[in-house]
């Protein structure tokens, strides 16, 4: 008798470890294959991203998709040595010529109208960028206290993580990232 509650009892450990080991094993893909949380660090993004706010990462969109004009990412700089990830706004396309002049942004010669801005925001220093196939030329939105690409360079779509698309903490901050249309 007393065997046989060592035995169901093992056994139950046994189907238990095995249950914990497949539910990390499950988290550990969808960190790295579908999602993710990243933490903002920075005021690089605002007055929409704060620093200590928490969003989740949409890491397989990018796979079936290509990255449009407005959405916020986060990406890992080639040339930080840290390997620090940033987040920021893609403003340029591949094959698109990017032209910051005046304060102004530019894409292929037209204005660009930025909604999530505050009033007069300004754009420095002056410049003007040719993206080849699979590059990107993202802005932080905050563009007085931000490095971006106009300081960086360019970024490969390698380099991008994945796509911002619900605030998650704080509570208050709660819901997704608003799209933009331009």
């Amino acid at each position: 008798m007393d065997r046989e509650k060592l035995f169901r009892a093992s056994n139950f450990f046994f189907e238990l470890s095995k249950g914990i080991v497949i539910f990390i094993v499950v988290l550990i893909l969808i960190h790295f294959f579908v999602a993710t949380i990243y933490k903002v660090d920075g005021p690089s993004m605002e007055p929409n991203f704060h620093t200590s706010q928490y969003v989740l990462i949409d890491r397989i969109s990018y796979i079936f998709s290509t990255p449009k004009r407005g959405d916020v990412v986060v990406l890992k700089f080639p040339g930080d040595p840290e390997k620090s990830k940033y987040v920021k706004r893609i403003i340029g396309l591949p094959k698109e010529k990017v032209t910051l002049k005046d304060g102004f942004v530019y894409v292929n010669s037209t204005l660009l109208t930025e909604v999530y801005l505050p009033t007069n925001t300004q754009t420095y220093p002056d410049m003007e960028i040719s993206l080849n196939q699979d590059e990107y030329f993202v802005l932080g939105d905050n563009r007085e206290n931000s490095n971006d690409s106009r300081f960086f360079g360019i970024v490969p779509k390698k380099f991008m993580i994945g796509k911002a698309f619900l605030y998650v903490l704080p509570i208050k901050d709660w819901g997704y990232i608003p799209k933009e249309e331009y």
